[in-house]
């Protein structure tokens, strides 16, 4: 299956290549039926691939492990935003990245970096963990995953919406200029969300596609995993 979306990935360019505009004399008629061909041949592949209207077993998989990377990437995308020496316009595009990383943006998350007694249950949504982050006194702040696993596979919840959950353990640790700091070690369900979305392809064709979105992540504990 990994495969198979390599295989497309790869023909994208192909499509943007034969769906550019010539800026040379008018090509003949023959060569105009062939490109024409090969770029409805691309379209159906790609369509084929990321464009049907229900999601088997081996697509619902291949998403689930998506969605993990996605998880892993949030977890850089934290650590990143943390440090305080980065440059201005650097962090901005490492926040709006970390934004589309989630389906929605005030998705309930029970990760902070304050102690619980400040915070009540420890609950953010993303833009709140974002400011903590950006205000705290740590020279940066360390999110590591680990125990990734999926504990509730990818399933048809409604039309054009599928939903699971991951499992994981995040450790959480604040870095100043002579000491880190255990903040807190959690274990989590993150929840997981393929739908369909509209994506641009080329000027004029634009598709309902499936994306993979991270959602909610709540504490849990070790033996509910």
């Amino acid at each position: 299956m990994i495969r198979k979306i390599l295989h497309i990935l790869l023909l994208l360019p192909v499509f943007i290549i034969l769906t550019a505009k010539s800026c040379g004399p008018d090509t003949a008629i023959d060569k105009e039926a062939i490109i024409k061909a090969k770029q409805d041949t691309t379209l159906m592949e790609i369509k084929s691939e990321f464009a049907s209207e229900y999601l088997f077993e081996d697509r619902l998989m291949a998403y689930g492990e998506k969605a993990k990377q996605k998880l892993l990437d949030f977890a850089d995308c934290l650590c990143l935003y943390s440090d305080k020496n980065m440059d201005t316009l650097l962090k901005q595009q490492v926040k709006d990245m970390t934004y589309r990383l989630f389906y929605d943006k005030d998705a309930m998350l029970q990760l902070c970096i304050d102690a619980p007694e400040k915070t009540g249950n420890g609950e953010n949504n993303l833009a709140t963990l974002l400011a903590e982050l950006e205000g705290s006194d740590y020279r940066s702040v360390e999110f590591r995953i680990s125990d990734l696993r999926t504990i509730d596979p990818l399933h048809l919840e409604s039309t054009d919406w599928y939903t699971g959950k991951l499992g994981c353990r995040f450790k959480i640790t604040g870095i100043t200029e002579k000491d880190t700091l255990l903040l807190s070690e959690t274990m989590n369900r993150v929840k997981m969300i393929v739908t369909r979305t509209s994506k641009q392809f080329g000027a004029d064709t634009s598709w309902l596609i499936w994306q993979v979105f991270l959602d909610e992540i709540e504490v849990s504990t070790a033996s509910r995993l």
